[in-house]
C-alpha cells in the first residue's frame, strides 16, 4: 500500500507542478501582455460609448513620449482604437463585449487623430483629437 500511496503522492506533486506551470503560463500571457507596455508609458483611456459610433470623449491630451491608448468597448459591435498623424499610423485589436483595445506609440508634440479603423466607423464620427505637448 505504501508504494501506491507514494506513487499517488508523486503523481499529485507532478500534476500540481504541471497545473502551476499551466496557470503560470496563461497568467504569464496576461502579464506578458501587460509587460509589453513600457513601464514609462503614459496611459490614456478613451473608451467606446455605450451605443453608437462614438468614443466617450472627443479630445484627450498626453505628454510627448511613449503613450498607450486604451479603449474598453462595452458594445457587441467590434471596435478598435487607432491613431494617425505626424507619421504615425497604428491600430489596436478589434474587441467587443467589454474587451480592451490598446495601441502603444512613441509620440512627438503635435496633434493626432484617434479613431476606430473599422471601415465606415471613423466617417460615422468615431474619432477625436489627441494633443501631445
Amino acid at each position: 500500500m505504501r508504494i501506491p500511496l507514494l506513487h499517488s503522492a508523486a503523481t499529485v506533486a507532478v500534476v500540481a507542478v504541471l497545473a502551476a506551470g499551466c496557470g503560470g503560463g496563461s497568467g504569464g500571457g496576461g502579464s506578458s501582455a501587460a509587460a509589453s507596455t513600457p513601464a514609462n508609458a503614459q496611459v490614456v483611456e478613451i473608451d467606446v460609448a455605450q451605443s453608437g459610433f462614438a468614443f466617450t470623449k472627443t479630445t484627450a491630451t498626453a505628454s510627448a513620449g511613449t503613450v498607450e491608448l486604451k479603449s474598453m468597448n462595452p458594445q457587441s459591435v467590434s471596435h478598435d482604437i487607432s491613431i494617425k498623424g505626424n507619421g504615425v499610423d497604428e491600430h489596436g485589436s478589434l474587441v467587443s463585449g467589454g474587451g480592451v483595445s490598446t495601441v502603444t506609440v512613441d509620440l512627438k508634440p503635435g496633434t493626432y487623430t484617434f479613431y476606430c479603423s473599422v471601415p465606415g466607423h471613423e466617417q460615422a464620427g468615431m474619432k477625436g483629437t489627441l494633443t501631445v505637448s
